[in-house]
């Protein structure tokens, strides 16, 4: 048989299959080309990765301090809510500590109250320490100038006053006497009444005698000695400062203040409290039971927002941004397909062994029963998508000298074209110029094999996606 006739058979037998068998290729009897007609289709580039589901927010919870667990409210698998108490110390001995400073507290405000009042009352203070001084330095004074002849006048006059009456008292007492018709009660009388004429007669004549002599050095010295005191309470009182007082006052009320909330604190940090809305994942707790030091005492996931971070190479991470859909597949149940999408990408790699690798977060925006925090997956991010693209396999490419060919099926014979390549999947590839829809190209079977490039929709070989 000719060249010509055997091609044009072989390209009979491929149609039929195809066809006939709707398979989305076609082999010849030989089994050495496949035949692959062009359609429109949308064209997803992905990059993929491996890692294990996680908590968005996964809390260790720890106490901050040393106590025996009094009390564990919670275990594993339980759901609690923000702001629940998990477990706590034992505080009766922390308790008694507040209950002292707040005693404390109150001392000091009741000192800060006093320094308050002096402060208040220091000029009235300072205003009758001055004139207790100038009445001291007056009395000194006067006792130091002598009697005031004003007053030895009048303490004569007084003496000459009680003599004459003393006078008078005799002259009626002998009057009396000398009288026959007085009886012993009028004689008694009358002699009562010298007595008490003499005693004020002598009452007058000291005094008479103390107005003309001075001070004595007893009274002196006394009045001395209260001039010293008057000036020592208004030095004391000019020399203090209340305002010196009254701020150490206010700090001592601060000081005791904060010992108060420490105590406070620290009753509120024996007790471990949920930060968020979660799932208890470890308790770490025995009641009766020292908190373990150094280790969580339980952790708490979030279990509503998983997500996975993957290690890509640096050739993948450059074409990776937030916001890319993802496909997440578990590797315990490989049918199951999970709606990503990337949150984040790493600004600097790691490198082990010398492959420089970046950390992708992608996020899980659905869950499905069978999927749980720990598993295994399988990521798919789609990093570029072109919508109505012209679909050539990538197999179908011949490069020569710079230029990209494809073999095309023109009824019998087989013709090679140049075409234009836009954007290139793992399995296919755009076409740009050079093909058209329904064209059937020719790929070689050796050149046949699996890649990531997902191109979802109907086409000539029914609907599904081309890998």
């Amino acid at each position: 048989m000719r060249k010509g006739q055997w091609g044009i058979l072989v390209s009979l037998i491929l149609i039929l299959a195809v066809a006939c068998a709707g398979a989305s290729t076609a082999q010849s009897p030989q089994g050495q080309n496949t035949v692959v007609r062009v359609r429109r289709g949308t064209l997803e580039v992905t990059v993929s990765g491996s890692g294990n589901l996680q908590p968005h927010t996964l809390v260790n919870l720890a106490f901050t301090q040393s106590g025996v667990v009094r009390k564990v409210y919670v275990g594993v698998g339980d759901a609690v809510k923000a702001g629940q108490v998990l477990a706590e110390l034992d505080t009766r001995d922390l308790e008694l500590q507040l209950q002292n400073a707040r005693i404390n507290l109150e001392i000091a405000r009741i000192r800060l109250a006093q320094a308050q009042a002096t402060a208040r009352a220091r000029p009235a203070d300072l205003a009758a320490a001055q004139a207790a001084l100038a009445n001291a330095q007056a009395s000194l004074e006067a006792l130091k100038a002598g009697p005031d002849p004003r007053d030895r006048e009048i303490a004569r006059l007084n003496y000459e006053v009680a003599k004459n009456a003393l006078w008078q008292a005799q002259l009626s007492r002998d009057k009396t006497a000398g009288s026959p018709t007085a009886s012993s009660v009028d004689l008694e009388l009358a002699q009562a009444r010298v007595g008490q004429a003499e005693l004020q007669a002598e009452i007058s004549r000291l005094q008479y005698e103390k107005a003309q002599s001075g001070p004595t050095e007893q009274q002196l010295k006394a009045a001395e000695a209260a001039l010293a005191q008057a000036r020592a309470n208004l030095t004391r009182l000019q020399v203090q400062d209340p305002s010196l007082d009254l701020e150490l006052a206010q700090y001592q009320v601060q000081q005791a203040e904060i010992a108060v909330r420490q105590l406070e604190l620290r009753l509120e940090q024996a007790r471990l409290v949920a930060p968020i809305d979660g799932v208890v994942t470890a308790v770490n707790l025995v009641e009766g039971s020292p908190a373990p030091a150094g280790t969580p005492a339980i952790t708490l996931g979030d279990l509503n927002r998983l997500e996975v971070v993957v290690n890509l190479p640096e050739v993948d991470v450059a074409q990776v941004a937030p916001g890319q859909e993802a496909v997440i597949i578990p590797e315990a149940t490989p049918d199951t397909r999970l709606k990503g999408k990337v949150v984040s990408v790493a600004p600097i790699g790691t490198q082990v062994q010398g492959v420089v690798n970046f950390p992708v977060t992608i996020a899980l925006e659905e869950n499905a029963p069978s999927v749980r925090a720990g598993m295994t997956v399988q990521v798919q991010i789609t990093v570029a998508r072109r919508e109505n693209a012209l679909l050539v396999p990538r197999r179908a490419l011949i490069t020569r000298g710079g230029q990209t060919f494809v073999t095309v099926m023109r009824g019998d014979q087989t013709e090679t074209l140049p075409v234009r390549i836009g954007m290139r999947g793992d399995t296919m590839a755009e076409v740009l110029e050079g093909l058209q829809e329904g064209d059937v190209v020719v790929v070689t079977t050796a050149q046949a094999g699996a890649s990531g490039t997902r191109v979802p929709g109907p086409g000539f070989f029914g609907p599904g996606i081309f890998r």
